[in-house]
């Protein structure tokens, strides 16, 4: 019988220090970088679009200078658009909200900031 208590409470102590560990991983990921958007020197306002695409029925919100938005610290190919001397990249804008969000890459200044270091 106390064998295998033993053996339980074993099981247990190494699931509780493996779930601790773990969370600590979570917590402070060394070395993570996140990444936001603002917009570009010169750019007074940038259009937050729910498609990587010009027409102005994807437009949600404004991004004005000297406002940032979380971002993914990468482009995506879309569609072209003119403005900010032109291209066809775009910035994914992640949220809790239930549409996607894109500005485009061209018009703003993506900002990385190290945490967890």
């Amino acid at each position: 019988m106390t064998t295998s208590r033993r053996r339980v409470g074993a099981a247990a102590a190494v699931t509780m220090m493996a779930a601790a560990a773990s969370v600590v991983f979570v917590a402070h990921p060394a070395g993570a970088v996140t990444c936001s958007v603002t917009p570009a020197p010169g750019v007074g306002a940038v259009s937050v679009r729910s498609q990587k695409s010009t027409t102005s029925g994807y437009v949600i919100t404004t991004l004005y200078a000297g406002q940032y938005l979380p971002s993914l610290c990468q482009s995506e190919s879309g569609g072209y658009y003119s403005s900010c001397g032109g291209s066809s990249y775009w910035i994914y804008i992640p949220g809790e909200l239930t549409y996607p969000r894109w500005v485009a890459a061209a018009c703003v200044r993506l900002v990385k900031d190290r945490v967890g270091t």
